[in-house]
């Protein structure tokens, strides 16, 4: 099967499967060369030979374009990640590495990760909530958290979801701060931090003064 496509999938799903990752591409290929702002609806209904009303029973608004290239991005990574993690010896390392490799990207992408998450916090705001389907990073994060459980090493009376959920928090805030202003720090070490905290919690320990 090719990506994203389902076992047992119909013609009609087919299509609109299709017609969706076609409108994501064009999107994304107008907001890449011409930035976000410059980007509108109609261009992108134009570019993908499609009825505007076509378009927006897809994607109510462009950020909703954006928001699943990212998800799609995410879900790349962290398949790249997961045939990876069972060599890694512990859950402090396997976040490492995943948050490593999904904030690589961010550096790179900063102008979509940032009309991403305002995306997604007003979704929040409006009820949304936050089970809105599950983020590559998120997925791995809930199977190093569920590895760490039965290695003993993550407390198990807290659920996977709420662990993951405190992580985003974590993670959501630093990536907001950096965004406000790059030259500040640099991102993925502060994720380095963030893991650190979340392992180990901010208690003072030996050493750890700066």
């Amino acid at each position: 099967m090719g990506p994203g496509e389902t076992q047992g999938e119909g013609r009609m799903e087919r299509k609109k499967r299709e017609t969706r990752q076609k409108i994501v591409k064009v999107a994304m290929d107008l907001i890449q060369r011409q930035g976000f702002d410059s980007t509108t609806m109609e261009q992108i209904a134009a570019e993908a030979d499609i009825a505007r009303k076509t378009l927006y029973n897809h994607f109510p608004v462009k950020e909703a374009i954006v928001d699943e290239y990212v998800r799609g991005a995410s879900k790349g990574l962290a398949r790249e990640t997961m045939a990876n993690l069972h060599t890694l010896p512990d859950t402090k390392t396997r976040l490492l590495a995943t948050l490593d490799k999904t904030y690589e990207w961010v550096e790179f992408n900063p102008e979509i990760v940032g009309v991403c998450l305002g995306y997604r916090h007003k979704n929040m705001c409006r009820g949304a909530g936050y089970n809105e389907g599950k983020t590559g990073t998120q997925s791995i994060m809930a199977e190093i958290i569920r590895l760490g459980q039965e290695a003993g090493e993550i407390r198990r009376d807290i659920s996977i979801k709420t662990l993951v959920m405190q992580l985003d928090i974590l993670r959501g805030a630093v990536v907001m701060d950096w965004l406000s202003d790059k030259s500040r720090f640099e991102l993925r070490k502060e994720m380095a931090k963030i893991v650190d905290l979340f392992i180990n919690g901010a208690m003072e320990r030996d050493g750890s003064r700066t």
